[in-house]
Formats: C-alpha cells, sequence, structure tokens
C-alpha cells in the first residue's frame, strides 16, 4: 500500500463545524436582540440592568454566571464570524482553505482569548 488514501463518503467534520455555526447562529440570533432590548432599552427605563455607572457593572461582574454568558457571547460572535469570512474569502477566489481556515479560526480564538481575558480580571 502507498500511503494512507482518504475513504470516500461524507466529510463529517465538516459536518459537524456546520452544525455548530448553525445552532451557534441561531443560539446568538436569539441571544444578542434580547441582550440589546435588556441593555439598550429597559434598562434606561428602569430595569435592572448593566448602566454606565461603574458600581453597578462592578456588581453584576461579581456574578459568576454573567462572567460566562459574558464570555460565551464573545465566543459565539467571534466563531461566527470566523465561519463566515472563511466562506466569503473562499468566495473571492482565495483556495487555500487550510490556511485560510487556520487565519480565521486562529483571530477568533484569539479574540475569545482576549474577550475572556478582560471579563475574568476585571474588577
Amino acid at each position: 500500500m502507498s500511503g494512507a488514501r482518504r475513504r470516500p463518503g461524507p466529510d463529517r467534520l465538516h459536518g459537524l463545524m456546520w452544525v455548530a455555526f448553525a445552532n451557534a447562529a441561531a443560539l446568538l440570533a436569539l441571544v444578542v436582540p434580547a441582550h440589546i432590548l435588556l441593555q439598550g432599552v429597559l434598562g434606561p427605563l428602569g430595569l435592572p440592568a448593566f448602566d454606565q455607572r461603574y458600581d453597578t457593572f462592578v456588581r453584576a461582574l461579581d456574578d459568576p454566571l454573567v462572567r460566562i454568558y459574558l464570555i460565551v457571547l464573545a465566543a459565539g460572535a467571534f466563531y461566527i464570524l470566523a465561519w463566515r469570512a472563511a466562506y466569503v474569502i473562499h468566495e473571492l477566489g482565495v483556495h487555500a482553505k487550510g490556511l485560510v481556515w487556520l487565519a480565521c479560526f486562529g483571530l477568533a480564538g484569539a479574540g475569545t482569548a482576549a474577550a475572556a481575558y478582560v471579563v475574568l480580571t476585571a474588577p
């Protein structure tokens, strides 16, 4: 035998990536508008929410679930951005799929790590 050959059939990893993308997109499509509604509309009307005051923001960040929520929100947004950017770059004619995906998802991972660092080290 001359090396390992790829068996014909579906690309299961690519299918799992599509499932993860679809789930993240659906989740963020529900969560982000609700977050904007609570923080941008109902918060200024008197509902308890983050506001522009430092003390209320710090009190909210004392809850570990709020920190996890903010990290997951950022990670989902970066993942969706990376997925769409990789496909846009592919459609523009750059067919170095491995390099493009590594760059896009590497930047998404770096953005997620930076967001997690900011959220976790905030006072």
